[in-house]
């Protein structure tokens, strides 16, 4: 099959599977919050399942969340997970990390709250039991050789083997990274959505660094979460294709990307396109390939926006108030799609790296928490009290004047 006739095939799937505009009018938003799990005395890593040690993340989880009707399921992958009464999931990451995965709703305030409401309790029975769960970007204290890769099933082990061919950055964003995520509808022109997300990512990535610390040590940067993901592999990390229209950046993007579950005959890996023409680009071999990338947007019929570290319960209000101001209300799009450059690969290093500490970025990240928080405002109070966009203000206000203490949150 010809290189064109290989990307006339999968520009048509990314254009209807990833950015189909949205058939309702819906204007949702939901977040998954990472936390990396550590033994409280030690401050290394906590296992995942206690083979060795007495304390462990499931040993924890288990009666806690029996209590609370938590329902212990396994993925199609073997992966444990727990299915809570409001329907939200805790999850794992391969090196243990813990996510809660929120269900998409209309209101800020009412998805806030209950992110509280499971949160604090459970951080606070999790030290009772001696598991501290760190809200970082990155696990400030141990280098990666003391975290084992938890999760084995086939998609990691390969991921593994991928990344030990590259460098070291892939098996740190798999083990010891945390993230918050922040999920919207796709809208009515989500190519335009994603667009303008992606450009507001260095800005996110500055204003909630919280990740300066690794291995007992100053990392040299805000974010050192966001270097590692900007480092790990340049073929699927990023803003694709700033030049190109959205579908079209995508598609090669995601052709250009090597494929990490296979090799060729002489044991080299190989961009999926090259796999593609060679006829051997399967449907779900695409599929799977699409989940292995890691661009700061996500299309994924909805927009997944993975450039923000982990926050505290406290803060979590704050990324959910900006991005449904800057995302949802018309006039707070139009503004910031004025104000932001489009987004290359030396302003996201840049954002990793300085942070607000770079002028430029501060200056722009100042106007857009304004255009944000007043774009929230106006949503009303039926997405988000005026309360909360007050208590949203107030976090991105402390976090502009004092980007030096980023990274220092538990």
């Amino acid at each position: 099959m010809t290189a064109a006739a290989v990307f006339d095939r999968f520009a048509c799937w990314v254009r209807e599977g990833l950015f189909a505009p949205q058939v309702d009018d819906r204007r949702r938003i939901g977040m998954e919050i990472e936390m990396l799990p550590m033994l409280a005395e030690s401050a290394l890593p906590c296992p995942l399942q206690g083979v060795e040690h007495p304390i462990s993340t499931l040993g924890f989880l288990r009666p806690y969340g029996a209590a609370g009707e938590w329902r212990e399921q396994r993925s199609a992958k073997g992966a444990p997970y727990f299915t809570l009464p409001n329907g939200w999931l805790v999850t794992f990451e391969p090196g243990g990390q813990l996510e809660l995965c929120t269900s998409p709703g209309e209101s800020v305030t009412e998805l806030a709250s209950e992110m509280t409401s499971i949160l604090e309790p459970l951080r606070r029975a999790a030290r009772d039991a001696g598991i501290e769960l760190l809200s970082l970007g990155i696990d400030p204290v141990n280098d990666i050789s003391r975290v084992p890769l938890q999760l084995k099933s086939e998609r990691y082990v390969a991921m593994t083997r991928y990344f030990d061919s590259i460098g070291p950055s892939g098996v740190r964003m798999m083990r010891q990274t945390a993230a918050t995520q922040v999920s919207v509808d796709a809208g009515g022109a989500p190519e335009v959505r994603w667009r303008l997300l992606s450009d507001l990512t260095p800005y996110l990535t500055a204003i909630f660094a919280n990740s300066s610390r690794y291995a007992g040590e100053d990392s040299g940067y805000r974010s050192f979460r966001a270097q590692c993901w900007r480092s790990l592999d340049p073929s699927r990390t990023g803003v694709p294709h700033p030049e190109l229209p959205a579908c079209e950046a995508y598609t090669r993007f995601a052709l250009d990307a090597f494929d990490m579950t296979r090799t060729d005959e002489e044991g080299s890996y190989r961009a999926f396109g090259d796999w593609a023409c060679r006829g051997e680009g399967t449907t779900a071999q695409w599929t799977n390939h699409l989940t292995t990338l890691f661009p700061e947007v996500r299309p994924r019929g909805h927009l997944e926006v993975r450039s923000i570290d982990a926050l505290p319960p406290e803060e979590l209000v704050a990324p959910l108030a900006l991005l449904a101001g800057l995302t949802y209300d018309a006039q707070a799009a139009v503004e910031a799609r004025t104000l932001v450059p489009g987004a290359d690969e030396d302003l996201l290093n840049r954002a990793a790296r300085c942070g607000l500490y770079d002028s430029d970025i501060a200056s722009i990240a100042t106007d857009l928490v304004q255009i944000g928080l007043r774009g929230a405002a106006r949503l009303g109070e039926r997405v988000i009290v005026a309360a909360d966009v007050e208590r949203a203000a107030d976090v991105t206000s402390d976090r502009m004047r004092r980007p030096s203490t980023a990274g220092s949150s538990g």
